[in-house]
C-alpha cells in the first residue's frame, strides 16, 4: 500500500481561484508512488466550490473537506483579524486534536506555487519537536520585523519562522495539549501583526526544525534558481502587482489550471508604490507593537500562567531577600520528592559490567543531547579560560564549579572530553535528583553521578567511592556551594566536602568559575538565555606539611580566593554582597 501523505489547507470561496493554481503546481510535480489527500479546511464553503475541487481529483489525490465553523464559533470574537488576514488563517492551529490517529501533516497556505515533491518535504524527521518550517524571509530582511520579532515576541528573530508552509507534528502537539494553550494564549493576547503565526511562533520556540529556505521563496531579496515552494505572501502578490519576483511560475501554472483568464479578469492590479505605502504601515504597526508598554513580551515576563515564569520571578525575589541577609545555604528550587537510597542500589565505582555500560551509553546520549543544545542555541558557551591548567592535571582531581543552571556542567563536560578524555567526569548529585523522571533522569542515575545520601550506610558507600575513582585518575565534579540559585552570578561561600574528597584521595582541587552574559535569545520563562565563558584555575594541591584538617580549610579558601579573582577580573567590578554593605 503506498504510504499516505495529509496535507491541510485554509480556503473560503473568494481564494477558490489561487488554491487551484496551488493544487495544479503541488499535483505536477508530486511522486506519484505516494497517496495524497488534501484537507481542505473552511466554514460555509459552497458546495458549488466544492465540486470544481473535486474536478482536480484523480487516483491517489483526493480532497476531504472540513468545515470548522463549529469550533470557529465556540471561540467567538476572540480571533483577531486585519487586512488580508481572515479568520480562516486560524484553523491550524485545532486540527491535532481533530484527527486524534493522526501523528505528522503539512500545512500548506494557498497562496503558493509547489515546484517541487512535496513527499521530500514531508518526509524530513523533525524528531520529537513541534514543528518544521523556514525562518521568515521578511523578518530576515525588514528591519522593522526583526525589532518586532525581538522586542514583542522576546525570540530571536532568525528563528521567527513563516507558518504558511509548516511540518506539524500532531502526536507531539496533543502531549503538550497545544489546543488548549491556544486558546489561552488567545484569551490573553491579541497579536495584531501576524495573528496565528505569531501564537505558532510563541508556543512553539525552540521546539522547531528549521528547515531548507527553498521550501519557502518568497518574492523579495536575492532569487533562488531552485525553489521548491514560492510563497507570495504580504502584498507581493502576481494579482495585485505588476514584476512580481517568481512572477511566471503563478501564471504558468493558473495557465494549466484553466484560471489564469479569471484571475486577471477579476484582479485589480494596484501601483507598486501604493502597496509600498501599505508595507510602511505594516512595519509602522510593527514598531508600535514593538515598543508598546503591555506586548506580549513584557506581559509574558509576569504572567504565571507560561512555563513557571511567575514562580521563576519569586525565586529570583527570594534571592535578593537572602542575600540581603547573608543566607546562602537554603535550597530555593522546587525539586522532586527524594526517594532514599538503600545500601548497593548505586554503583558508585562503576565496576559492574552492566553499570559501566550503562554509563558510557548515557555518557554517550548525554553530550550528543546537549551537544544538539547548542547547536540549536538553547544552551550558549563563549568559549574557556585556562585550558592549560585542565591540561596540567596528571592524576585525579575535584573540580568544583558555581551552581546556577541545570546545564552549567555542560561546558566543563565538554571541555573535559576534549583535553582529558582518559579521565571520565563523575559528578556528585543531591540524592533526588537520582529518581528524577524523563531524559535528565536517565542522565541522572546513569552517566557517571554520585548521588549523596540521607542513609549513613550509603552515604559511606558514597563517600568510599569517591576515594576510589579518585586515586583511579578520574575526575569528580562537585558544587562546593551545595545549593544552585538559579542564574546567580556571585560566588556562594563554600562547604568542605568537596575539599575533604580531594584530602583523603590526596589529590588536587581544580577550581573552575563559570561567568555569565544575557543574550538576545530568551528562555521559555522569557528571561535571556545565558552565555556562559569557563573559567579554569590552576591547581591547588593539599600541603604535605598541613594536617588533615587544615588541608581541607586551606583548599576552601584557596578556592574562594580563586573565584573571588575570576569573578572581579571577568565582570571588573569588586566582589561584595548587600548585606555587606
Amino acid at each position: 500500500m503506498n504510504k499516505n501523505i495529509p496535507i491541510f489547507f485554509s480556503i473560503d470561496d473568494n481564494y477558490l481561484n489561487f488554491f487551484l493554481v496551488t493544487i495544479e503546481s503541488l499535483k505536477e510535480n508530486r511522486n506519484k508512488s505516494y497517496n495524497y489527500t488534501l484537507y481542505v479546511l473552511h466554514t460555509n464553503l459552497t458546495s458549488k466550490t466544492q465540486e470544481i475541487i473535486r474536478t482536480y481529483e484523480e487516483e491517489n489525490f483526493t480532497f476531504e473537506f472540513v468545515d470548522m465553523s463549529k469550533t470557529i464559533e465556540e471561540i467567538g470574537d476572540k480571533l483577531c483579524t486585519r487586512d488580508y488576514y481572515t479568520k480562516t488563517t486560524y484553523y491550524r492551529l485545532f486540527v491535532p486534536d481533530m484527527f486524534p490517529d493522526m501523528d505528522k501533516a503539512l500545512y500548506l497556505d494557498s497562496d503558493i506555487c509547489v515546484t517541487g515533491d512535496v513527499s521530500n518535504l514531508y518526509n524530513i524527521d523533525i524528531e520529537t519537536n513541534l514543528i518544521g518550517a523556514v525562518p521568515e524571509q521578511s523578518t530576515q530582511l525588514i528591519k522593522e520585523f526583526q525589532v518586532y520579532a525581538n522586542n514583542c515576541l522576546g525570540l530571536d528573530y532568525n528563528h521567527y519562522f513563516n507558518a504558511g508552509i509548516i511540518i506539524m507534528n500532531f502526536k507531539k502537539m496533543r502531549e503538550i495539549d497545544f489546543s488548549t494553550k491556544v486558546l489561552d494564549l488567545i484569551s490573553t493576547y491579541e497579536f495584531r501583526l501576524a495573528q496565528d503565526q505569531d501564537i505558532l511562533n510563541v508556543i512553539c520556540r525552540d521546539k522547531v526544525v528549521y528547515i531548507d529556505n527553498s521550501w519557502n521563496r518568497v518574492p523579495l531579496g536575492e532569487k533562488c534558481e531552485t525553489p521548491n515552494i514560492i510563497h507570495y505572501l504580504l502584498v507581493y502578490k502576481p494579482w495585485k502587482m505588476e514584476n512580481v519576483m517568481y512572477e511566471e511560475y503563478f501564471w504558468e501554472y493558473a495557465k494549466k489550471a484553466g484560471v489564469e483568464e479569471s484571475i486577471r479578469k477579476n484582479s485589480t492590479m494596484v501601483d507598486r508604490e501604493v502597496l509600498e505605502k501599505e508595507m510602511d504601515r505594516v512595519k509602522k504597526l510593527a514598531i508600535e507593537e514593538a515598543f508598546k508598554e503591555d506586548n506580549y513580551y513584557n506581559m509574558f515576563k509576569t504572567m504565571d500562567s507560561y512555563k513557571g515564569a511567575y514562580e521563576r520571578s519569586k525565586i529570583l525575589k527570594e534571592i535578593e531577600v537572602l542575600e540581603a541577609n547573608g543566607v546562602f545555604n537554603t535550597d530555593l528550587e522546587n525539586d522532586p520528592p527524594t526517594i532514599p537510597l538503600k545500601e548497593g542500589e548505586v554503583d558508585y565505582t562503576k565496576k559492574k559490567l552492566t553499570s559501566k555500560l550503562k554509563a558510557k551509553l548515557a555518557d554517550f546520549v548525554s553530550f550528543r543531547f546537549f551537544k544538539r543544545k547548542i547547536r540549536k542555541g538553547e544552551i550558549v558557551i563563549d568559549g574557556y579560560e585556562g585550558i592549560e591548567n585542565l591540561k596540567s592535571i596528571k592524576s585525579g582531581a575535584v573540580i568544583t564549579s558555581n551552581h546556577f543552571n541545570p546545564f552549567d556542567c555542560v561546558p566543563i563536560h565538554i571541555i573535559c572530553k576534549k583535553y582529558q578524555r582518559k579521565r571520565q567526569l563523575f559528578k556528585v548529585i543531591r540524592e533526588g535528583n537520582y529518581h528524577f523522571p524523563g531524559i535528565y533522569g536517565y542522565f541522572m542515575k546513569n552517566c557517571y553521578t554520585m548521588p549523596l545520601s540521607h542513609n549513613h550506610r550509603v552515604q559511606k558507600e558514597m563517600i568510599d567511592g569517591t576515594e576510589e575513582i579518585l586515586k583511579r585518575g578520574k575526575f569528580l565534579l562537585v558544587y562546593a556551594e551545595q545549593y544552585m540559585w538559579w542564574n546567580y552570578r556571585k560566588p556562594k561561600p563554600l562547604k568542605s566536602g568537596a575539599f575533604t574528597f580531594a584530602c583523603k584521595a590526596n589529590v588536587p582541587i581544580l577550581p573552575t568559575f563559570i561567568t555569565m552574559r544575557d543574550t538576545n535569545k530568551f528562555d521559555s520563562e522569557g528571561y535571556p538565555i545565558q552565555a556562559y565563558t569557563l573559567h579554569i584555575g590552576k591547581p591547588i594541591y593539599p600541603k604535605e606539611e598541613l594536617s588533615y584538617r587544615e588541608n581541607v580549610e586551606y583548599l576552601r579558601t584557596q578556592n574562594e580566593r580563586v573565584w573571588k579573582n575570576i569573578y572581579e577580573s571577568a565582570y571588573k567590578m569588586p566582589l561584595s554582597y548587600t548585606y555587606l554593605k
